[in-house]
């Protein structure tokens, strides 16, 4: 739940714009299974992000107004992180779904780190597509990803920047991006809570949306209630 909860009984608590980015290579209709339960919290929306992450975060930018709930997952979590550092907008909350962050090193140095990170995505596209080269997107996705692991301070600098409240959710079989990253990150950053699904692979959201939602409408519906609360 919420790091500092609030006290939502007292007059009415307002509803708040959705915004549920997906990740690169992926379509909006990967939120049809949870969209209508946030529809709760305000008018939920999924905006289709180009595959190119420069004007996908120009359409973020587009797509979300102030005070806004935004969702991101994957790629897409990554690009909203961007997205923010660089304008600051104010949020009334965030939730990093399947996000990456800078590899938990877990005593290593970073080189070999990231390595372990390449050899575990290469052996994961090789055993789900035996044969198949990485398409376009991917790829540009992939070398994006690296680029912010080989440099965790940039991506540490973006996180910590994040100042409304901000959940990172992770399933502990994500084979994408191992969970242990998503742990790290939230121990870095006090700021960050944390949840984490025993099932649900890389696309929680899609695949165990009841558990997915479990975690993530309480937290949320707590952050709105936060809203009429703020100072000014």
């Amino acid at each position: 739940m919420l790091g500092v909860r609030c006290d939502a009984t007292i007059g009415r608590v307002p509803r708040v714009d959705v915004i549920c980015l997906h990740g690169l290579g992926r379509t909006p209709s990967d939120w049809d299974g949870v969209r209508p339960a946030l529809n709760v919290l305000g008018p939920t929306r999924a905006p289709a992000l180009p595959p190119s992450p420069a004007k996908a975060v120009e359409a973020i930018d587009a797509a979300v107004p102030a005070g806004a709930v935004v969702i991101g997952h994957s790629m897409g979590a990554v690009l909203a992180v961007r997205w923010l550092h660089a304008t600051g907008r104010e949020l009334t909350a965030l939730v990093l779904s399947g996000a990456f962050f800078p590899p938990a090193r877990n005593g290593r140095s970073m080189s070999a780190s990231v390595g372990d990170y390449l050899a575990h995505r290469v052996a994961y596209v090789r055993a789900r597509a035996p044969g198949r080269p990485a398409n376009g997107e991917s790829r540009r996705a992939l070398m994006s990803l690296l680029r912010d692991a080989a440099r965790p301070r940039g991506s540490a600098a973006a996180l910590a920047s994040i100042s409304c409240p901000t959940l990172v959710v992770h399933a502990r079989d994500d084979h994408h991006v191992p969970f242990d990253f998503a742990v790290a990150a939230a121990r870095r950053h006090p700021g960050l809570d944390l949840a984490l699904l025993h099932e649900g692979g890389h696309h929680a959201h899609l695949h165990r949306p009841d558990d997915w939602l479990e975690q993530v409408l309480p937290w949320l519906q707590d952050a709105q209630a936060c809203v009429k609360h703020r100072p000014g």
